[in-house]
């Protein structure tokens, strides 16, 4: 399955009584170097568009599809993230 790593900070969003409301993840521009290209390359799907410019785009519209937005709340994952957030920076992977 091609999949997308990336690392990022875990940031915490608070009420206005300083108590914590909801953990978030912000998505980077997903680029080539995050994709694990050899599974796109052989991914029937992708194929035909892994080596060409029109990779970035086919991505964008996999990952809006997938229910993948800007941020990614920690309590509210689409069905396709994994986040492990046990290190310091938090670990996401996404499944296509």
């Amino acid at each position: 399955m091609p999949t997308i790593q990336f690392k990022v900070k875990v940031e915490t969003i608070y009420n206005a009584d300083d108590t914590p409301a909801w953990q978030w993840v912000k998505v980077p521009a997903i680029s080539r170097n995050h994709c694990d290209m050899a599974a796109f390359r052989s991914h029937p799907k992708f194929r035909a568009y892994a080596n060409s410019d029109l990779f970035k785009n086919l991505l964008a519209r996999e990952l809006k599809s997938a229910g993948v937005k800007e941020y990614i709340k920690l309590h509210e994952l689409p069905p396709c993230v994994i986040v492990d957030d046990s290190g310091f920076l938090a670990r996401v992977t996404i499944t296509l």
